[in-house]
């Protein structure tokens, strides 16, 4: 199993060939679903693999499971 993140913490993930980094701001442990910058995003939390609703530091958001993520 992989990490927990609590809310608040810092985390980054590949994004095409750089890295992004954001805050967590809500865990999902079921399906999940958000409007981000006018696409539909989903992603299939679960208690094993929760979702994680993430604010970028530029400002966006971004839907990111636990298996995506890493510590920052």
């Amino acid at each position: 199993m992989g990490k927990e993140w609590a809310k608040g913490q810092r985390v980054r993930w590949n994004w095409g060939t750089g890295v992004a980094y954001g805050k967590i701001v809500e865990r999902f442990d079921r399906h999940v679903e958000r409007t981000i910058k006018g696409a539909k995003v989903s992603r299939n939390g679960s208690a094993d693999n929760p979702a994680y609703l993430v604010a970028l530091e530029d400002g966006g958001e971004a839907l990111k499971l636990r298996s995506e993520l890493d510590g920052a």
